[in-house]
């Protein structure tokens, strides 16, 4: 094992061996990728926040419309109805619904975004990726209706 002024020696080398003008196009160049991947992870992390907030809007939708129809059920039984009761149900419908349709545009506009600054290659992977994930997703949602 090489001791630290053996490692410091061997840095050294490098860099005095290094053009300077090289250096540099070294460093802004990895500064740049690095920018490149940020911004790519921030963009992935907003994808993922948008399909959370789906998730709880298709979550809500659906106890929505479980409230809607029990209260159908009641008025089906002869049981007195609670007209507010209704029409909260069908608002709570309408908002979550509305709600979701606008949170499906935007994760496909965000995903569409995402994919066109990635390469060929990537983008397969990440659609690939994608389409794994959303399988996963909808087994669990599945499970969670049994």
């Amino acid at each position: 094992m090489k001791n630290l002024n053996d490692v410091l020696s061997g840095v050294d080398e490098v860099l005095n061996s290094a053009k300077h003008g090289n250096f540099e196009d070294v460093l802004t160049k990895t500064k740049s990728y690095a920018e490149i991947a940020t911004k790519k992870s921030a963009e992935r992390l907003e994808i993922s926040r948008k399909k959370i907030e789906l998730l709880d809007s298709k979550t809500k939708l659906a106890k929505a419309f479980e409230k809607y129809g029990r209260l159908q059920y009641s008025a089906y039984l002869g049981e007195e109805l609670d007209e507010e009761a209704i029409e909260s149900a069908l608002q709570e419908i309408q908002l979550q619904k509305t709600r979701a349709d606008l949170l499906d545009e935007e994760i496909a506009q965000l995903r569409e975004a995402f994919v066109e600054g990635l390469s060929k290659r990537e983008a397969r992977q990440y659609t690939k990726q994608e389409k794994e994930e959303d399988e996963i997703i909808a087994e669990e949602i599945a499970a969670e209706d049994e």
